[in-house]
């Protein structure tokens, strides 16, 4: 698919730019994550077990801020997947823990490594210290989101 020619008027705008930059980059990443049989969502349940470790399933949604109907559905696709294992937690049974597999350790990998390759080739125009500039920029533009302070200012 071309990349559409804004107007300048368009491109004056933030807000429009990086929404445009973030769909681009999302078509970009599912096509690539599609490759290995996996969507974004699946890429961050496996990053969340990744860094967590075994960990409960509503708790799981909460931290990705998934409802937890759609926690169950995600779960057992990747259950079904052979991705992720769900038992029931032996401190209170009526909760599942999740806990990643072998398998999805390696799909995470995969999917990590084809982010970094997308990643590498959106910054080229960028030299390593504008690179660092970026990250640190939109770490802080993510933190401003989170903390509720973009919706108080509006």
């Amino acid at each position: 698919m071309a990349t559409p020619c804004f107007s300048q008027s368009l491109l004056d705008m933030d807000v429009f730019v990086l929404s445009n930059l973030a769909l681009a980059l999302r078509r970009r990443m599912a096509e690539r994550f599609a490759e290995l049989g996996a969507n974004r969502w699946d890429v961050a349940v496996l990053a969340v077990l990744t860094d967590h470790g075994p960990t409960v399933q509503r708790a799981l949604g909460t931290l990705l801020g998934v409802d937890p109907s759609d926690m169950v559905d995600m779960a057992e696709r990747l259950v079904a997947a052979g991705w992720v294992e769900r038992e029931r937690d032996p401190s209170d049974r009526r909760r599942y823990l999740l806990s990643v597999t072998p398998e999805g350790r390696e799909v995470f990998e995969r999917a990590r490594r084809e982010e970094a390759r997308l990643s590498e080739a959106l910054l080229a125009p960028l030299d390593e210290e504008d690179r660092e500039r970026w990250r640190s920029l939109l770490r802080l533009l993510h933190g401003h989101l989170r903390s509720g302070d973009l919706d108080a200012r509006l």
